[in-house]
């Protein structure tokens, strides 16, 4: 088993240098300090949403309404920078507001025993319409005397900003989170197993409640920096959010099934996926094949994982087979 475990850790980042020097020998910038913080930088959006989406699929749920969330975590914040609020504050206030929510959600998840699928596709149309109200269905873009704004969260020290220092953060945090506090090890204890994680003494609704409020935080916190970062906010916006997100967990080892995974997994996973889009991008590819990249390469992670536990299933079967015999004889 630790065999198998370390085995699956070390081939997602040998993954992802496997596609980056397929790009590199390719494209001459690729490889170059502005390549990588090109990179960076455009992996915030699907990074920062990765985060919260990650630790609901390791809790054995999903919160389908992320995208939704950071549109109007966008709204709101450039709503409040509109009325001289400080930007940070803005954004706080929108992270904070999502938390509330998400926690919420959580509770009601829990509370009424509603699969978090069906809950979120709620949430997720209800959401789009708040934007919507919220921008009266126009696109909101900064104040002239606030635009300098923008070039703040644009600068560059070596390959990284502040946007993607931010993202790095976003991931170490939640990794300590996950791996080191008795909140983080519930969540992995009630997508593990409900029925085993209720048997052994485990808070069955804390975990979700502590998964649904991150979820949405991060999602208002990676939609409030990227409007700041654009200048703008459209109540339409991030539709390919959740998409990329779960992909990028997916890739990275997360099962949809819940109680496995980790947050290094996850960037390595949301690194591959934003190494395949942008490099194909850069050789000037068509925006189909992209997505159709993408799709392969999450659909040859899957079976490449799906045979390798069966692979070790029967190793497994076979070795108890193997002891049974031997004590027979």
């Amino acid at each position: 088993m630790r065999k198998g475990l370390a085995a699956g850790a070390l081939a997602r980042p040998a993954l992802a240098l496997a596609v980056y020097a397929i790009f590199a020998s390719s494209l001459p910038n690729y490889h170059t300090a502005v390549g990588v913080w090109a990179l960076l930088d455009g992996s915030v959006l699907t990074g920062l949403v990765a985060v919260g989406v990650g630790l609901t699929m390791i809790a054995g749920e999903l919160d389908l309404s992320v995208a939704s969330m950071a549109a109007l975590a966008g709204v709101l914040t450039m709503r409040l920078i509109g009325v001289g609020a400080v930007p940070a504050v803005a954004v706080a206030v929108a992270v904070v507001a999502a938390a509330l929510f998400g926690a919420a959600q959580g509770y009601l998840i829990s509370w009424l025993r509603i699969n978090s699928l069906v809950f979120t596709v709620g949430t997720l149309i209800g959401l789009r319409g708040v934007a919507l109200v919220a921008a009266n269905e126009t696109t909101l873009t900064l104040p002239l005397d606030q635009l300098s704004i923008t070039d703040a969260v644009d600068g560059r020290l070596f390959v990284f900003s502040p946007l993607s220092a931010t993202m790095l953060g976003a991931f170490a945090l939640a990794g300590l989170f996950a791996s080191r506090t008795i909140w983080g090890r519930e969540i992995y204890a009630i997508g593990g197993g409900r029925a085993e994680s209720r048997v052994a003494g485990v808070p069955q609704r804390r975990p979700i409640v502590v998964a649904f409020a991150a979820c949405a935080a991060f999602a208002a916190l990676a939609g409030g920096l990227m409007s700041i970062r654009s200048g703008s906010a459209s109540p339409l916006s991030f539709d390919a959010a959740l998409l990329e997100a779960v992909a990028a967990c997916l890739i990275g080892g997360v099962a949809l099934e819940g109680g496995k995974g980790g947050f290094f997994g996850v960037l390595m996973g949301l690194f591959t996926l934003r190494l395949v889009l942008s490099g194909i991008a850069s050789l000037g590819a068509p925006f189909w094949a992209q997505n159709l990249a993408a799709g392969l390469l999450l659909i040859f992670v899957i079976v490449v994982e799906t045979a390798s536990a069966a692979v070790g299933r029967w190793r497994e079967r076979a070795g108890a087979r193997a002891a049974i015999a031997d004590r027979g004889a």
